[in-house]
């Protein structure tokens, strides 16, 4: 397919540094692997945002025998030039290791002591993803200004906040040192410290709307290279993992493409026509032009009912859940998947039971680490509203409605899984169906944000509203709303 004149000027440009802002289903891997192949001549790194993206992108390089373009992700990069391996590595920081080492002896016992190593693991998280690299009183201020903690989190970073970083600085030393196990974004703020100068002509960064502040740092030294940010602003949906939107971070010239091959006209229009009319409640110009496709892209009263295989899309793991028990006990579709696999939807494992044996006070049955911490099911809840730990509430929630059911549900759900391409039902949340597409979606209504919801927190909480979040919301709708190519069920905007 010939390129488009968008695309082209993308190929074309020769700005040192470029902002692509690609609509949903645009092309623009297909945009840089012609950048690459009309440019044999640099050697070319592309940054993909997981691994999955980075393997393919290299076969398709290989199939286009474009020997000048190398694809990784930045851990694995990382990985290579931070000396990765040298560290005993985890996934994720343990907080109950925090609690026992970290966690002043006087309160190590108590609630506010579990609420302590909590705060603690996320500032260490939260440090290792930022852009800023000194560890002082600007660490803890920074991390309140991005995560607006709770009444009850901002009364102990406030009593305690000097001495938390102090043992941030001695966690990170472990790590160096080798005296405690490495989380995987270690190596990773080791590589913004070494200033290396990657031996490249261009560098290619993919989803620049949700890149880290460590990532983009490290980019940003890297002046010798022509950098190139491709992604999409409208899908900038992971500010809770601490994302940060290169696009507006970087100054350069902007580019758009704002032709989808994925759907049709009409759907698009409609689906401008919303994310605009968002925008604008939250006062911001009007910037999505998506032009769509002449093809017949069904929607509204128009969308398929009963057909299949069918992409169910849930804004929450709980509404989702309902979703699913919809399906589960109704007369259609029987097959199922999970995008990204059922596990990771945590409708039940070793927490969701160890809640419910909690809230039936059956403690001896408990496993998991976190509950058998709490004396009870509402001291649990109340933690989970004070670490704003949208996880920990959603199984808190689920066990609350389903209790004991839970178990049944389960084993009924499990009975039916098969293989994405054997599926009649597929199931998904929005970020986990993010660089996916499908033929016909429905959306979970009722379970995303309106401009309704959207007024009524404008004019609730107006000094405290946080317009970061509220843009989310409506960058959800977007994303959500734009995995079909033949009919969407959209959900009510």
């Amino acid at each position: 397919m010939p390129l488009t004149d968008e695309q082209r000027s993308v190929v074309e440009s020769d700005a040192r540094i470029l902002k692509v802002n690609a609509v949903a289903g645009s092309g623009k891997t297909t945009t840089l692997l012609e950048f690459a192949a009309h440019h044999p001549q640099f050697k070319i790194l592309y940054l993909a945002y997981n691994k999955a993206v980075a393997v393919e992108m290299r076969e398709k390089a290989k199939a286009r025998e474009l020997g000048n373009l190398t694809a990784y992700t930045i851990h694995a990069l990382a990985y290579r030039h931070a000396n990765g391996a040298g560290y005993d590595l985890e996934n994720d920081l343990s907080e109950w290791r925090l609690l026992e080492q970290h966690v002043p002896a006087t309160f190590r016992g108590t609630e506010q002591g579990i609420l302590y190593a909590w705060l603690l693991k996320d500032i260490v998280n939260f440090y290792l993803n930022a852009e800023l690299t000194r560890l002082d009183a600007e660490l803890i201020a920074s991390y309140q200004a991005v995560t607006l903690p709770t009444e009850e989190a901002l009364n102990l970073l406030a009593a305690r906040g000097d001495e938390m970083v102090v043992l941030v600085r001695n966690i990170l030393s472990d790590m160096k040192n080798h005296k405690s196990p490495a989380v995987h974004d270690f190596y990773l703020k080791m590589f913004q410290f070494s200033k290396v100068h990657l031996p490249y002509d261009v560098i290619l960064v993919d989803e620049a709307q949700d890149t880290s502040g460590v990532m983009l740092s490290i980019i940003k030294r890297q002046e010798h290279a022509k950098r190139i940010f491709v992604g999409d602003s409208y899908q900038q949906i992971y500010a809770f993992r601490h994302a940060v939107n290169s696009l507006d971070r970087v100054d350069g010239e902007s580019l758009w493409l704002n032709q989808t091959f994925r759907f049709g006209d009409g759907l698009a229009q409609q689906i401008s026509h919303r994310v605009n009319q968002g925008y604008e409640l939250l006062g911001e110009t009007p910037g999505l032009r998506m032009t769509g496709m002449d093809m017949d892209t069904r929607f509204g009263k128009r969308a398929y009912k009963g057909r299949y295989p069918l992409a169910v899309i849930a804004r929450s793991n709980l509404s989702l859940f309902d979703a699913v028990l919809g399906h589960l006990f109704g007369k259609g579709a029987k097959t199922m998947h999970f995008e990204g696999g059922y596990p990771g939807y945590s409708f039940m494992n070793a927490r969701v039971a160890g809640l419910l044996y909690l809230k039936e006070d059956k403690r001896d049955k408990i496993n998991d680490p976190l509950v058998k911490k709490f004396k009870s099911f509402d001291d649990i809840r109340r933690f989970s509203n004070d670490t704003q730990n949208h996880g920990l509430s959603t199984m808190i929630d689920l066990v609350t409605r389903y209790g004991g059911k839970l178990f049944d549900f389960d084993q009924r759900i499990k009975s039916r899984l098969v293989d994405k391409a054997q599926a009649e039902l597929v199931f998904t949340t929005t970020h986990k169906a993010k660089g996916q597409e499908y033929d016909i979606v429905e959306m979970v209504r009722n379970d995303f944000a309106t401009r309704g919801d959207l007024l009524k927190q404008l004019n609730a909480e107006k000094a405290n509203v946080s317009m970061a979040k509220l843009k989310e919301e409506i960058n959800v709708y977007y994303v959500a709303a734009t995995r079909g190519k033949k009919s969407v069920m959209l959900a009510d905007f």
